[in-house]
């Protein structure tokens, strides 16, 4: 077993960013970063320059975090060199793919072996459980495929993101399927989106442009919501750095996450996201497997805390997915100039976010 306690942010008396008196602070400016009280925040903030857009948030809704720990309950190790994507089904399999080659795998751990109970020859780009246990792939061509729980048969799904091609996948508490989408002649510049679907498939809403009209992705390529309707993307904006986008109900921008400064110093430690999933909190975790990091923001994309999973020896964290029971899986990544196949999986107990 192996434990750790987190980094925790000190908490020092806090003053209003523009007044610096001792008002109450209630309020701050997601874009500028300044704490607010009802006064500034009234009748001095929308005065000052370019802020007639910026996004201010009651303070209760960002939250805090004092520690976060993570204890480590089973280690697995694959024959793969990566766990690239990584989903939990219902009852209790694990469905695991990686970048390299194509093969897609259904596990069951046991013990401390994970027993292969089926597997498929498919390119993966994105994948995500359904309610009803089965699984849903972003593949070749526009149209998703679906995996049966019950036949394991591959079938077309009537999940169509055309005219684009699909990479994330996420599917809401509220039985929403959430597609990233890029253009068909990637990596030439063209639409990228992600588009909301109901049950049947339909096209409710594309988040594709902001309130400027201008395009709000660059590489959508995983995806999360929590309960306040906040759908929360991560993307690559370069071949090494990534964001996290933060769109509200509305489809509106309310936050970007572009790493920690503590972290992500310099061009050698760039933030560059690889998963991200909702805590039973409703907070968000953010693997940042370059930096050994889990990145942890509350549900409007405010960083609260960081975890270094090297503390505990867990190396490269790439994937990740929650258990019904609220337990966290973590795929990993070996090293680049490993010759040995041997990825491991890590089943932990999370607890403070």
């Amino acid at each position: 077993m192996a434990f750790s306690q987190s980094v925790i942010r000190s908490q020092a008396p806090a003053k209003c960013g523009i007044c610096e008196t001792d008002r109450p602070i209630k309020w701050k400016c997601i874009d500028c970063s300044k704490l607010l009280c009802d006064h500034c925040k009234e009748k001095v903030h929308p005065e000052l320059k370019n802020t007639e857009n910026h996004q201010v948030v009651n303070i209760k809704d960002i939250g805090q975090l004092t520690s976060v720990e993570l204890n480590i309950n089973k280690q697995y190790k694959t024959t793969l060199s990566s766990v690239n994507y990584l989903s939990y089904c219902h009852d209790d399999s694990l469905w695991i793919s990686s970048y390299i080659g194509t093969v897609l795998t259904r596990v069951k751990p046991e013990g401390t072996k994970l027993n292969i109970l089926s597997s498929i020859s498919i390119r993966v780009y994105g994948m995500a459980v359904t309610q009803s246990n089965n699984l849903l792939i972003s593949t070749e061509g526009s149209r998703l495929k679906q995996i049966s729980s019950n036949t394991g048969t591959l079938t077309d799904s009537v999940y169509n993101v055309s005219p684009f091609r699909p990479l994330a996948i996420h599917i809401t508490s509220d039985n929403k399927v959430l597609v990233g989408g890029f253009n068909k002649d990637f990596p030439k510049q063209g639409r990228r989106a992600v588009i909301r679907m109901n049950q049947n498939g339909d096209h409710e809403q594309v988040y594709e442009h902001d309130k400027h009209k201008q395009p709000i992705f660059t590489l959508p390529k995983h995806i999360t919501s929590t309960r306040n309707g906040n759908i929360h993307v991560v993307e690559n904006v370069s071949y090494a750095r990534g964001r996290v986008v933060v769109l509200g109900q509305g489809g509106d921008i309310i936050h970007i996450y572009t790493g920690d400064t503590e972290i992500n110093k310099d061009e050698f430690e760039p933030f560059i996201p690889t998963a991200i999933v909702t805590t039973p909190r409703d907070n968000v975790i953010i693997a940042d497997a370059r930096t050994c990091t889990l990145h942890i923001l509350n549900n409007v994309g405010l960083l609260m805390t960081y975890y270094k999973t090297s503390d505990i020896n867990i190396m490269f964290p790439w994937s990740l997915t929650f258990t019904s029971t609220g337990q966290l899986y973590i795929g990993c990544v070996t090293k680049k100039s490993s010759t040995i196949k041997d990825a491991k999986i890590y089943e932990v107990t999370i607890s403070g976010c």
